[in-house]
């Protein structure tokens, strides 16, 4: 089962140059204002799952939403995990 992240994050990457085409058009001051009127509006009609603000970091493993270290994409659980068994390379519990 695909997770809901997963896909809004198919939905962005669909939507994303036409969103960003439509923004472009409704944010140039030399257009006329009927056209940028009208770039707004078809940017409205695009869902709204697609957008980037929608999209959550989550965990690849446990699908936590929380405490996700973003370079990793794991929970801070899961790589507490995963380090101390010495299963991520360069990282090793600190001692001093």
């Amino acid at each position: 089962m695909k997770s809901l992240d997963f896909k809004r994050r198919q939905s962005f990457s669909l939507y994303e140059v036409k969103r960003k085409a439509l923004q472009a058009v409704a944010t140039n001051q030399n257009l006329e204002i009927s056209l940028r009127w009208w770039a707004q509006l078809e940017k409205s009609k695009l869902p709204r799952q697609s957008s980037l603000s929608r999209v959550h970091n989550r965990c690849v493993e446990t699908d936590r939403s929380r405490s996700v270290i973003s370079f990793y994409k794991l929970s801070r659980l899961q790589f507490r995990r995963l380090a101390s068994k010495g299963a991520l390379p360069g990282i090793r519990k600190s001692c001093w």
